[in-house]
């Protein structure tokens, strides 16, 4: 897990990999989870349909293991919030980004 400050465009590793943040399914604008762990289109009823977050991220996990892509998880919380409370009392969170390698 990579915590930030800030979403970063690129994540570059040691091995010289370079990794892009899946946004709204698509990877370097093109989609990148097209179906679901059943096998149903995920496309033909919006892209993320009935599930949650935690859950779509484990599927972008899954999809780029078996394309055999390295990923990497990344927590983004502003600087601000850090060690801050919500109206309800309990910490600010970050929100997670699921980071897959790109292949040139």
């Amino acid at each position: 897990m990579i915590y930030r400050t800030y979403l970063p465009d690129e994540i570059v590793l040691p091995c010289g990999a370079r990794l892009k943040p899946v946004i709204g399914g698509h990877l370097e604008q093109k989609p990148f989870l097209t179906f679901d762990h059943s096998g149903v289109d995920v496309k033909q009823n919006g892209w993320a349909g009935p599930y949650f977050e935690r859950e779509i991220d484990r599927m972008i996990v899954r999809e780029a293991k078996r394309r055999k892509l390295k990923c990497r998880m990344a927590t983004v919380l502003s600087r601000n919030l850090k060690g801050k409370n919500d109206l309800h009392g309990r910490p600010y969170r970050g929100t997670q980004w699921v980071f897959v390698e790109v292949k040139e």
